[in-house]
């Protein structure tokens, strides 16, 4: 808070650190010296195991600095920094060391970190961050982000030394990265086929039955059939098994009672108080930041009609420093405090916008003569604006409008736009160029209003009562039910929903229904098979008792694990086969569309590699059949999705290409823009990483 204070105080604006540099410790590049010295471990990467000391002192300088800044630190946060510091000791076990291998070393030069900061390399967080963009160029402001990295050497070291140690290893993976892009090329021979792909025609019609337009139920599977596909596919690649588990839970909730509404009532008064002595913008934010579940210590603008009709009143008609409430919207009590009533500009405009997004120079120039154009012809006769707007404006927003913006302060526009319709008077046009093009602006009207800006403290009412309770009756139900046999049926007799989660990964972190599942993902976790349910497991407003139902081990499934999926795919086999039979006498498209059901369809114009065909068919496996088809009589076609009736009318081949090294170019950045990320997931498989984090969070 004292850092966000002082930056405050100096005109800078409140977003600068939480947007300009925790952006970053979401990511969490946060880079450090490995220590050893703790027998338990995190996990395993590139044969190091990850030591729990380690990983949880990052995890907590990272923390720490979100609190000094004033952001709440709840679950999900904590989660985000978890996994952006587990992504953090990834990088540096693999990207880095290729890194160093490849002679980039560990470090960089003052003068490049200053380059990245501030010179002509910013580093991109910092290059788009709004609250380090020139108002007047659009840019980034070296020396206001010069500024910046000075006060906070001075005034945070722990956030410098953050900086630091985010700010190299992202320079360094940058350069490894831009090589491994620059190394990647495609021949002549690869432009070719890609042409030829895109380019090469097929004449097609064909007649089209889902596998889904008939019901699994006609076409039962037996446990030899799905034997036999299981052992014939279970092999494959696309039905790997990841470590998973299965289970089930019975939820208890807890709904505040009148005894919690009224202690929340009664607590919330002691804030009021606190809230009505408070003096200043400081005062007040701190206790904002202190009391509030949503943590906002910005003063906003408040929408008449937010609250109740009693307390909306109060607060629309409240001086400067009047406190009003607790009052209740839904499950949360608040109080509002009027912080300020600011004067606000606004302006009310027309205009016509001629847009040079993708443009060149000289295309670029010929529009300004345009607008030059347009802009004397309004001048000289404001009737014709109108007019003009839906003959040439390129903004579908205000076009239906004649170009009018209705009334809007300085901070809704981009600067260029906000300085032609404040900074002229009423009834002046003139051209503004922004980024996306030229406007021509007629200044309709200017006015000051009265901006109500408030801060609201809001607390979600505990159900603490309900919630004893709600204990009680999860502890009987688990004490009753020891095993996971009767645990289903029970719920069922007592009217409770039983709900099965059949997959919960290692680094999963969501149940379905449940909130703060932190308790319940521990347990599933380190539950034995064949054991007891969980004791009660507190799940936000509830308690829950969970049973363990299946452990999935990585790699090949076992048949259980994937009876379902196999079965409709068997299934799925056995309708083509009884389509293909119902098509093996068939030569004519219009007989074949009333055997299956369907309509003949054409697709005169389908590319070599077309995933789709009209109507909805996305059988990349059908489009590669249709190719090849006799063009000299229809022929039945299994596809993925359908079976086909098919007749291929003609191909015609890819012509010449027109630019060879333009295809070239765009075959190049497509292969370099995959590089990176293609790169980085090879490494990871090779290092043969062991995430064990979820037997401890």
């Amino acid at each position: 808070m004292a850092v966000i204070g002082k930056i405050r105080e100096r005109g800078t604006l409140l977003g600068i650190i939480v947007g300009g540099a925790l952006v970053l410790f979401v990511v969490g590049d946060f880079i450090g010296n490995n220590s050893g010295g703790n027998d338990r471990n995190v996990g395993e990467i590139a044969g190091k195991e990850v030591s729990m000391q380690d990983y949880s002192t990052r995890v907590e300088q990272q923390v720490e600095l979100y609190r000094q800044n004033g952001t709440t630190v709840d679950n999900e946060l904590q989660e985000q920094v978890r996994n952006g510091v587990w992504n953090d000791i990834l990088r540096e076990r693999t990207l880095m060391v290729q890194a160093q291998e490849a002679g980039f070393g560990n470090t960089i030069g003052r003068e490049e970190y200053d380059d990245i900061r501030f010179g002509n390399n910013i580093l991109p967080d910092f290059k788009n961050n709004q609250n380090f963009t020139n108002p007047q160029t659009g840019q980034a402001d070296k020396e206001q982000l010069r500024k910046y990295f000075k006060y906070v050497q001075e005034n945070n070291l722990a956030l410098f030394d953050m900086q630091k140690r985010t700010f190299v290893p992202q320079r360094i993976y940058a350069k490894y990265n831009t090589l491994v892009k620059k190394s990647c090329f495609v021949n002549s021979a690869q432009v070719q086929d890609d042409w030829a792909a895109k380019n090469t025609k097929a004449n097609v019609e064909f007649v089209a039955a889902r596998y889904d337009s008939r019901p699994d139920s006609l076409f039962p599977v037996d446990d030899t059939e799905l034997r036999r596909f299981y052992d014939a596919h279970k092999n494959e690649p696309k039905w790997a098994q990841k470590s998973s588990r299965a289970f089930a839970y019975v939820q208890f909730n807890a709904k505040p009672t009148e005894e919690d509404l009224q202690n929340a009532f009664t607590d919330m008064k002691a804030v009021k108080e606190d809230f009505a002595l408070a003096v200043g913008a400081k005062a007040d934010s701190a206790l904002v930041a202190a009391y509030a579940d949503t943590k906002n210590t910005k003063a906003t603008a408040y929408t008449e009609g937010t609250a109740d009709h009693l307390n909306d009143s109060l607060i629309i008609h409240a001086d400067t420093g009047v406190v009003v409430g607790p009052f209740r919207e839904g499950d949360n009590l608040k109080v509002v405090k009027v912080a300020e009533l600011a004067d606000v500009q606004e302006a009310r405009v027309r205009h016509i916008l001629l847009s040079t997004q993708g443009n060149n120079p000289d295309e670029v120039t010929a529009v300004k003569q345009r607008a030059d154009s347009i802009l004397a012809v309004v001048k000289k006769d404001r009737s014709k604006f109108e007019s003009m707007v839906e003959k040439f404006s390129d903004d579908p927003g205000s076009k239906s409008t004649g170009g009018v913006y209705e009334w809007f302060d300085k901070q809704r526009m981009v600067p260029e736009f906000t300085k032609a319709s404040f900074d002229e008077k009423t009834g002046a046009i003139t051209i503004a160029k922004t980024s996306y093009g030229f406007h021509i602006v007629e200044v309709l009207g200017q006015r000051t209003r009265k901006e109500r800006r408030v801060l609201t403290i809001d607390r979600k009412i505990a159900p603490v009562q309900a919630m004893k309770a709600a204990w009680k009756q999860a502890n009987e139900y688990s004490l009753a039910h020891a095993d996971t046999a009767g645990f289903r049926k029970a719920a069922e007799e007592q009217g409770l929903a039983y709900t099965p989660v059949e997959e919960l990964r290692a680094d999963q972190k969501f149940v379905p229904g449940l909130q703060q599942v932190d308790e319940v993902v521990r347990w599933v976790n380190h539950a034995e098979p064949g054991g007891k349910p969980s004791e009660p497991l507190a799940s936000g407003d509830s308690y829950v008792v969970a049973a363990l139902t299946a452990v999935r081990n990585e790699g090949v499934p076992a048949l259980a694990d994937v009876r379902e999926a196999f079965t409709k795919e068997v299934a799925k086999e056995k309708k083509a086969d009884a389509m293909m039979a119902e098509l093996k006498d068939q030569i004519d498209l219009d007989a074949a569309a009333k055997v299956l059901g369907g309509n003949v369809q054409a697709a005169p114009d389908l590319a070599l590699n077309a995933s789709a065909l009209p109507g909805g068919y996305n059988d990349p496996i059908a489009v590669g059949a249709f190719f090849g088809l006799d063009s000299a009589k229809a022929t039945a076609v299994k596809g993925d999705m359908a079976v086909y009736m098919a007749r291929l009318n003609g191909i015609t081949p890819a012509p010449p290409m027109a630019d060879g090294a333009q295809d070239l170019k765009g075959l190049t950045d497509r292969v370099r823009n995959r590089a990176e990320g293609q790169v980085f997931n090879a490494l990871k498989e090779a290092a043969g990483v062991a995430d064990d984090r979820s037997k401890f969070y």
